[in-house]
């Protein structure tokens, strides 16, 4: 998971967006669109750091604002667990997304140096 005091933070934030009930399992932030080893091209401006939580029914996917880091109420959305698959590449744990909404990202990477636990978020999304 993200360090405790970032974790709790994303956990304060996507609480309100749970269902009655619903349990929220783990959290991380995670980034869509370029990086930063392509701060020259123009793909580094596509970047997004969005919040994820996954939870005993879905996943949610919260979009920060590039400057403030506040999440966007209109950038939040949720896909059935099912859709979500984790992954390893070279360097970063990738969320792989299967929506048919074009806002939702396809690939959010893990953001290095967040702690993100990875095997709590296989757990979380496999359970």
């Amino acid at each position: 998971m993200a360090s405790a005091t970032q974790a709790d933070h994303i956990r304060e934030l996507l609480t309100p967006l749970l269902e009655p009930g619903e349990e929220l399992r783990a959290v991380g932030t995670f980034q869509s669109g370029g990086s930063f080893a392509e701060l020259p091209k123009a793909t580094f401006f596509t970047i997004r750091n969005w919040w994820v939580g996954a939870t005993d029914r879905r996943v949610i996917l919260a979009k920060q604002a590039r400057l403030s880091g506040k999440l966007l109420e209109d950038g939040v959305f949720s896909v059935a667990r099912e859709n979500v698959v984790l992954k390893k590449d070279l360097v970063f744990t990738v969320l792989r997304i299967k929506s048919p909404d074009s806002k939702i990202p396809k690939k959010l990477k893990s953001l290095p140096g967040m702690g993100f636990d990875k095997e709590a978020f296989a757990r979380a999304l496999s359970s």
